[in-house]
């Protein structure tokens, strides 16, 4: 489960800390958006006698605050009603902060702290409402206050606060020196823990589900992501009561300040894109408490996302740092990938995908073993160009977004956990923007990608799907038959035989039967076809037959039939006869079988031959076409 690494992530933020303590997380800054602003406090004496504290009022005092030392006057703000949550609050109308402070905050810090084991703390702060209590006392108090709030600037009325300092027997003692307050701030720092939807969740005296150990208070509403919610019917236990929650997952108050952190430092830290989708990634030791190794496996994806932004360049360079770095290691820790969405109002995120204990042996599987193999076919060398520049094709997981945009999260899940792809669906996905890209070409509507590169990716993709084997391939069943030393008589046809079996041979997995073949080689003579009618014509009116790549058996054998008949027209009877004699053996035989397959399937090979078919021309400067087209 993610959110036990979390928290464990969270226990080495918290040993990082040094001296800091847990409740100093929950101070705030009361003006943090200025370097430098001043606190008003009053300063009270106590004397102790017989176990006894006397209260007298020394004097007001002022001091700057800056971002160093503002965590002593343990600031944190609470309601307009009951007031901040400790005596530190903005100064302002004097008689109104007094009211507050001396009815409600004193009050309810009495009532507190009384029924702890803070006997000292329980007579000093006693000692210093009696005081207040006196109405003397508390009109001085006053007048003094507001004789010092009337001689600051505007500037520092608008922006000072107002606290209490307790001199006890000689030593000055600020807020954050006493436990009491220290465990007011935590309390209400993970008071969200247990109460949400105007209900409080608490279990007590049972046990924490991530330590395991019996605990006094068990929360409800302990995880600090926006996405554990229990707002709808069904998501709670004990009847749909939400004050049940916290049984569906008890967690200690220790526990959920290890998560408040581990979430913090996760958010910052381990937070990335990829492709475009925002993830979280949460490293976990196999041993539960190597945290030496846990630590060690932080830092080094820590450093290899900094900086990281949704730049596409950016992201493959990341993926391939990623890939080298996990490649390195050894199987001591694995990975949770949590995808999601965050909403930019409410900051809550809506979780697309959990991956769970992705060991590296899997990483190294699919982003370097798999991608080296495949990437070595000759056919996606200096396959594109940028600006000119011939590239060479290589996989990314960029290249299968190009098939998979709408359902990129569950291509993610299934390569990552090895689950099989429908051979069905992936034709599917490969025709819909084959297709899509088509209609674009015949609009002029805006950029589209070639079709010969988009088949290519295709290749690539089935390469590496098979590769993974999560998707079923049959090996090659069949041997081409090689004819080359049938020859009694040197050839002058116009089409290379020779250069396409090599290029079947070369490619045995993407023909993996037979009749793929077949159809692939209707595509290369229509590809010749076309060709010929650009080169004579200057347009391609035998296009129109292909019904925009939408075909099945019955259709491909009107092309077929049709393109042979152009092809006598356009040259003689004998024209690519090498080419006829493979297409009778390899489609026209398999005719049966072709009748038995998807539209998709047929079609996706039969464009793939009409966008590969020109390499298998033989250019002669000195051949002339049998015949023009009139």
């Amino acid at each position: 489960m993610q959110d036990k690494a979390i928290i464990e992530i969270g226990k080495i933020s918290l040993s990082k800390m040094g001296t800091m303590k847990p409740y100093e997380l929950f101070v705030e800054n009361m003006f943090s958006n200025k370097e430098n602003y001043e606190i008003v406090y009053a300063v009270f004496e106590l004397i102790s006698k017989d176990n006894e504290f006397s209260c007298i009022l020394k004097e007001i005092d002022m001091e700057n605050v800056n971002a160093t030392n503002f965590l002593k006057y343990a600031y944190r703000k609470g309601s307009s009603r009951g007031g901040d949550v400790t005596f530190t609050t903005k100064f302002g109308d004097v008689e109104k902060k007094l009211k507050t402070l001396v009815g409600n905050q004193f009050k309810s810090l009495i009532q507190l702290v009384s029924n702890t084991h803070h006997t000292k703390e329980t007579a000093i702060f006693n000692a210093v409402y009696d005081w207040l209590l006196v109405n003397s006392n508390y009109d001085r108090l006053k007048t003094e206050l507001t004789e010092v709030y009337e001689n600051l600037s505007k500037e520092q009325k608008m922006g000072s606060g107002l606290s209490i300092v307790i001199e006890v027997d000689g030593e000055r003692k600020y807020l954050s020196d006493f436990s009491i307050i220290q465990e007011i701030i935590l309390a209400n720092g993970t008071e969200d823990k247990s109460t949400k939807y105007e209900v409080k969740s608490e279990g007590y005296d049972e046990l924490c589900s991530v330590c395991l150990t019996k605990k006094p208070v068990l929360h409800g509403f302990a995880s600090p992501f926006k996405y554990a919610t229990v707002d709808k019917a069904g998501m709670v236990s004990g009847f749909f009561n939400q004050k049940n929650n916290w049984k569906n997952y008890p967690i200690c108050s220790d526990c959920s300040l290890y998560f408040e952190l581990g979430k913090t430092f996760v958010t910052t830290n381990l937070s990335s894109y990829f492709y475009g989708s925002g993830y979280y990634i949460i490293p976990k030791t196999i041993l539960n408490k190597d945290n030496n190794k846990l630590d060690k496996i932080i830092k080094k994806i820590q450093n290899l996302y900094d900086n990281t932004t949704e730049d596409g360049q950016r992201i493959k360079q990341q993926e391939d740092k990623f890939a080298k770095l996990i490649e390195q290691e050894e199987d001591y820790f694995n990975l949770n990938l949590m995808f999601y969405e965050e909403n930019p109002t409410t900051k809550a995120i809506k979780i697309k995908l959990l991956l769970e204990e992705i060991l590296p042996s899997r990483f190294r599987k699919i982003f370097v073993d798999v991608p080296e193999a495949i990437n070595q076919n000759p056919l996606y060398k200096n396959s594109f160009n940028i600006k000119k520049v011939p590239q060479d094709l290589k996989f990314s997981f960029g290249l299968l977004k190009t098939f998979f945009e709408e359902d990129f999260y569950d291509l993610i899940q299934k390569v990552f956990m090895l689950q099989n792809i429908s051979k069905e669906a992936l034709y599917t996905k490969f025709m819909g923007v084959i297709r899509a890209n088509y209609n674009k070409m015949q609009s002029s509507d805006g950029y589209v990608e070639n079709t010969y590169l988009t088949i290519l990716k295709a290749h690539l993709t089935l390469a590496y799907f098979q590769k993974l084997n999560i998707i079923s391939h049959n090996p090659p069943t069949f041997q081409m038959i090689d004819e080359t030393e049938k020859k009694t008589e040197k050839t002058t046809s116009s089409f290379d035989l020779d250069k396409l079996r090599t290029f079947v041979k070369e490619n045995e997995s993407f023909f993996d039967t037979d009749y793929k073949v077949g159809i692939f080689s209707v595509g290369i003579l229509v590809r010749l076809v076309l060709n010929t009618q650009n080169m004579n014509l200057g347009s391609t009116p035998f296009e129109k037959k292909l019904k925009g790549y939408n075909l099945n058996s019955a259709l491909l054998q009107n092309v077929y039939l049709e393109a042979l008949q152009k092809t006598e027209q356009y040259h003689n009877f004998y024209a690519y006869s090498n080419l006829r004699e493979f297409i009778g053996e390899y489609y026209v035989l398999k005719s049966a079988e072709i009748s038995k397959i998807t539209s998709n399937e047929l079609s996706f090979y039969f464009v793939a031959g009409l966008e590969f078919g020109s390499k298998f021309k033989v250019e002669k400067s000195n051949q002339k076409e049998e015949k023009e087209i009139s």
